[in-house]
């Protein structure tokens, strides 16, 4: 019955692009077709379109027009795609991918989703949320990119490239003005090419901050939840004189101060509830319980989070002959955190009476008397740094034979200093708070070595196969909570085989097997050893395709998906909800099906939509019940987190025809998902349905007045509103079920803005 409803889902988007056809095939006989996107998704520049994998694509007037500042807002430009910050901190990110992802922010843990910056994979998705200075292009690859890519990309990868110097002196200058005194400037500057010396250069620079869209009663703006204030700089020194050696050196730099967006309270156990209930009565203030968003609230939360991220790219490329070319991406990345403290209860002036807790586990009572109550708070340092080296030989043999072969090498060093702060609360009278410090070095070598071929069988048929094997070295050195030092290897050969068939130059169907591997690991929270690696192997058929003069493009793609020793977070039994650990649960299977529709029915107005939907389902969930201390398989019950079952995006844009001074433009954007969990079980977290998250849908809108004449330069002026709807939504939540408690953070309400821009 399920698969019915699936491939009736499936037939209705089809029908639905094949109906719009008739729309869309006037021809003016002005409209040169679609924009073609050229992506480096298989290491090697090609079209979009003849790229036989699922990969979605925007170019820089998208990210500009739907106001894409960071990874964050990366939901609404692909199918089956999920993002969300973490409720601790605006500098850590939650990537998923037809359902894959990962939640935990330890450095110890990698995620299966894979972030890389000009070539540059990023180690960690934690501190991953920086400004994205100057790109040219997104690159969202969906489904196991294991060959290519390596370990840590089962779920898919995201590529952020940045763009290149341009030939000629220019420039660009940005200024921005919104709600919650947002204030933004950037400027660009080209130096065209010096003389006939071949070398370019590109600065660019961004300034943004803005005031918090909750207001804590006991903070001022600039300190209000979701405040923050960033400045992020880009260089790039490039030489290519079209000769046989090219070369690129890029500096970035971002420093973010931030305050995490509100903590709200949404379920409390009836005797905790009871207990912080007397704080009126010692002189503190009422306990605060909502199942909405707050506007207003109280916090002790003085968390000041500082971000300071840079990094070196060197990339060297040197054509040997016209059939071979070698390439060089040097990598070297440094990043720091200081939370300077969390309150992660959604209580703000709570007193209560409570205990002494270093005798009290003893049996030994010592009364502390009336104290300020946190529930849990937290005060953390954490660093990484991270040097890549990756040597490619891209080159072919004869007309009908490609390949890509390669080595790579990864070294990684990080660090994390957490004192956290829970209490205990025994009865309705009195509580223990308790303090649980988290200290540790981690440091994480991989090698890797690599090759891809295509050989062309006919003009219209080919053939890929891939190859990639992985060493990974892990070491975790341990203070605290427990003194340890640990050491573990891992090995895995992943594999790719893809056939696809170019039946005309605007139709490529392809079938495509491939693997992925993430790394094993350990549990720095726990006294446990680690856990394993865990696999998948998933099976992909699709279509590209472009009709009536490519006014319309119309890419489907279906895939079924094997998960092996899923590597999933639970609450730890004895940590009072306060601790996860990963654990391989065991086994799971996807099917989903997507849809991309792009169309421009009359001249001027572009449609576009892609619709995600995704069947998954636990075969195996293997997991410790703490109350019974016996291991039960929750497979029926079990939830995948941050996994939505459908999205869905869809935009219009509506450029009038040019006029005597400028040209005027209309876009809206939609932007739906519906419900996800933010635990996989019941088990110590029973209020993960409590807290879940309801399908919403958001409406993003711009009107851009470009083309204006200064002298002679252009510039543009644009007016845009975000959630129009001032929809309210849970972005993210945790169950701190032992602690007695759960609540969520929700996301930014309806806001407006105005951009003016200059080029010369």
């Amino acid at each position: 019955m399920q698969n019915r409803r699936v491939y009736t889902h499936a037939g209705c988007l089809i029908a639905a692009a094949m109906i719009a056809a008739p729309a869309v095939a006037q021809d003016t006989g002005t409209f040169n077709g679609l924009e073609d996107i050229v992506v480096t998704a298989q290491k090697r520049s090609e079209s979009l379109q003849d790229t036989p994998l699922a990969v979605s694509a925007v170019t820089a007037d998208t990210i500009e027009s739907r106001g894409i500042k960071d990874i964050s807002n990366l939901t609404a430009i692909a199918p089956s795609i999920n993002v969300a910050t973490a409720p601790a901190s605006s500098s850590n990110t939650n990537i998923f991918i037809r359902g894959i992802g990962d939640q935990e922010p330890i450095l110890t843990s990698d995620a299966p989703v894979s972030i890389y910056v000009d070539g540059i994979v990023l180690g960690r998705s934690t501190g991953a949320v920086f400004d994205l200075v100057d790109l040219e292009r997104i690159e969202v690859l969906r489904g196991p990119q294991g060959t290519l890519y390596g370990r840590n990309t089962i779920g898919g990868a995201v590529n952020l490239i940045s763009a290149r110097p341009a030939d000629e002196f220019g420039g660009k200058l940005k200024f921005g003005y919104g709600s919650f005194d947002q204030w933004q400037a950037r400027a660009s500057i080209d130096s065209g090419e010096l003389g006939d010396s071949g070398v370019r250069m590109k600065l660019s620079y961004i300034h943004r901050q803005q005031d918090g869209f909750v207001d804590d009663l006991d903070a001022p703006d600039n300190r209000d939840p979701g405040a923050l204030n960033i400045d992020a700089m880009r260089a790039v020194l490039e030489y290519d004189k079209g000769g046989d050696l090219r070369a690129t050196y890029a500096f970035d730099y971002n420093q973010r101060e931030s305050i995490a967006a509100a903590f709200q309270a949404t379920v409390i156990d009836p005797a905790v509830l009871a207990y912080i209930n007397n704080s009126p009565n010692f002189g503190g203030n009422a306990p605060q319980l909502s199942t909405k968003r707050l506007d207003k609230f109280l916090s002790d939360d003085e968390g000041l989070l500082t971000d300071r991220v840079y990094g070196h790219t060197l990339t060297l490329e040197y054509d040997v002959s016209d059939d071979l070319t070698i390439k060089s991406l040097t990598g070297y990345r440094n990043w720091k955190n200081i939370d300077r403290g969390d309150e992660l209860d959604g209580q703000g002036g709570l007193l209560g009476f409570q205990l002494d807790p270093i005798l009290f586990f003893d049996g030994t009572v010592i009364p502390l008397g009336v104290q300020p109550v946190h529930l849990f708070t937290s005060n953390n340092r954490r660093g990484q740094n991270q040097w890549s080296q990756e040597i490619n030989l891209l080159g072919q043999v004869g007309d009908n034979f490609e390949y890509v072969v390669g080595f790579f090498y990864f070294k990684e060093k990080s660090y994390e200093q957490n004192n956290q702060f829970p209490t205990i609360v025994i009865s309705d009278q009195a509580s223990v708070p308790l303090a649980t410090p988290l200290i540790y070095r981690h440091i994480s070598k991989s090698m890797a070595g690599f090759a891809q071929g295509t050989y062309r069988l006919t003009d219209q048929l080919s053939l890929t196969g891939g190859i990639r094997y992985t060493e990974d070295k892990k070491h975790l050195i341990q203070q605290a909570a427990f003194q340890r030092d640990l050491k573990a290897d891992f090995n895995k050969i992943n594999w790719a085989a893809t056939i696809d068939y170019q039946a005309t130059d605007d139709f490529l169907a392809y079938a495509r097997v491939s693997t992925g591997y993430k790394a094993g690991g350990f549990n720095a929270r726990s006294s446990n050893d680690g856990y394993k690696p865990e696999d998948l192997t998933s099976y992909e058929i699709g279509i590209k395709s472009e009709l009536f003069d490519r006014r319309l493009r119309l890419n489907l793609a279906t895939y079924y998906s094997i998960h092996e020793d899923l590597q999933l977070q639970q609450f730890q039994a004895g940590t009072a909800g306060a601790s996860s650990v990963t654990v391989n649960a065991g086994k799971a299977k996807y099917w989903g099906v997507e849809g991309e529709i792009q169309a421009v029915p009359v001249d001027g107005l572009t449609l576009g939509t892609s619709v995600g939907y995704i069947d998954r389902k636990y075969k195996e969930f293997l997991i410790l019940n703490p109350q019974t201390n016996e291991i039960e398989d929750v497979k029926d019950t079990a939830r995948f987190p941050f996994s939505s079952e459908w999205t869905v995006n869809a935009s219009a844009q509506y450029d009038v025809p040019e006029f005597d001074f400028g040209q005027l433009s209309f876009r809206v954007d939609y932007n739906y998902r519906s419900k996800i969990w933010f635990h996989p079980t019941l088990v110590g977290t029973p209020y993960n349905d409590v807290i879940a998250s309801p399908g919403r849908g958001l409406f993003d809108g711009r009107i851009t007045l470009s083309k204006l004449a200064l002298g002679s330069n252009e510039a543009s002026i644009a007016v845009w509103g975000k959630n129009l709807a001032d929809k309210e939504y849970r972005a993210n939540g945790i169950d701190f079920g032992g602690l007695g408690y759960a609540g969520n953070v929700y996301g930014e309400p309806r806001s407006f803005g105005i951009d003016l821009n200059y080029n010369f």
